[in-house]
């Protein structure tokens, strides 16, 4: 690493030089970083890129506009490491979608990989144990410290090289066209606009709570996400889900009085002005109507929707089974949502069960095997 240092992009002179190389290159390693841990609005931070022999992290806060990176040759064709959030984090960020990705977890996952993280895959490979000390660092510092820069660059410096490890490996087992089927789906996931879902407060946790408490609850949670844009913090570090949870038992017991005194402890700087803002809301919210309540959620789903727990227990059995003689990783071949759309009766026949799983072309044909294989004769 000490014969390879990176240039950090922050200005148009650095720009220009990561621009000429990345014309150069089909293909580029990328990792980002965020600040979810720091700020209430999360932002993207860095954009590391290795290309070649070549390292560079861009910082997105500099004064320079990056979006040219994403229009060039090397940029098509990505490496990374568990692409779901970084690709939807360019995808929010800057509009930006690859054509093609190599992910080298889904690579482990496929080769049946024990450790699929990416300090694990390194350790493995090229026997060398990556810095852990900045993984809660928060990546809004500037000027950056050169550890923290270190840390980052870490993150793409071997992936190329993985890429082609693994890659070979997926070929010589015939499972590379999955692996890439897989990653063209996760792009596609990535890019889908997802609506905004108006009932985030129903935490987990909440599911039994009756209307009264999860009125409470509701109005809780809108106060901290107020707080938390406030004071410009993660809503979790306001307090927690569950300090929340207890309040709201708490509250529900001495329904519609607000006795402080049976309120679980509060965190230390629920003082004055802050304090006193937090019970007037609770007692807003006990004040509400019966009506305005919000319904509890259905228990269980219709009877005619209810999945064939036998048959997914033989699924389970079968999925493992195939898994092990193909030596990958048994919820590629089929996670547990997967196991209930197939065991629950959508239609006539399995390309209709498939179909409610979201299986892809390579699951439907291994699935094809085990099942006519399995329920030979029935």
């Amino acid at each position: 690493m000490a014969n390879d240092p990176y240039i950090l992009v922050e200005n148009q002179e650095t720009l220009d030089k990561l621009l000429d190389d990345l014309s150069l290159y089909d293909m580029a390693a990328v990792d980002t970083e965020a600040d979810s841990m720091y700020h209430y609005n999360v932002r993207l931070c860095l954009v590391q890129i290795t290309i070649g022999e070549h390292h560079y992290i861009v910082d997105p806060l500099a004064p320079i506009d990056i979006r040219p990176i994403f229009k060039t040759r090397a940029m098509n064709t990505l490496i990374l490491h568990g692409v779901d959030y970084d690709l939807r984090m360019l995808w929010h960020t800057f509009r930006f979608s690859p054509k093609h990705v190599f992910d080298t977890m889904i690579a482990a996952k496929f080769l049946g990989e024990e450790g699929l993280g990416y300090a694990s895959l390194v350790k493995k490979y090229f026997g060398i144990d990556l810095p852990k000390d900045n993984q809660k660092s928060d990546w809004t510092t500037r000027p950056l410290p050169s550890d923290m820069c270190e840390y980052a660059i870490h993150d793409t410096f071997y992936l190329h090289e993985l890429c082609a490890l693994l890659g070979e490996q997926l070929k010589a087992q015939g499972k590379f066209s999955w692996m890439i089927e897989t990653c063209n789906n996760l792009i596609v996931k990535a890019m889908q606009a997802k609506e905004e879902n108006g009932e985030r407060w129903r935490i987990a946790g909440a599911f039994r709570l009756p209307p009264k408490s999860l009125n409470i609850l509701k109005h809780i949670w809108l106060w901290r996400e107020k707080e938390a844009q406030k004071i410009d913090r993660p809503p979790y570090k306001v307090f927690g889900n569950e300090l929340m949870l207890a309040i709201v038992r708490a509250v529900s017991y001495s329904f519609p009085a607000i006795q402080e005194n049976i309120l679980p402890k509060l965190p230390r700087n629920f003082t004055g002005e802050r304090r006193a803002e937090f019970l007037s809301m609770l007692q807003s919210a006990v004040s509400i109507p019966q009506k305005q309540w919000p319904p509890m959620q259905p228990k269980v789903p219709p009877p005619q929707i209810i999945p064939d727990g036998e048959l997914i227990d033989s699924l389970k059995e079968w999925r493992d089974e195939r898994a092990h003689e193909l030596d990958l990783n048994e919820s590629m071949l089929a996670n547990r949502a997967q196991l209930v759309a197939l065991a629950t009766p959508v239609g006539a026949s399995w390309d209709d069960r498939y179909d409610a799983a979201h299986f892809l072309n390579w699951q439907r044909s291994v699935w094809n095997g085990i099942l006519s294989h399995k329920l030979a004769g029935n």
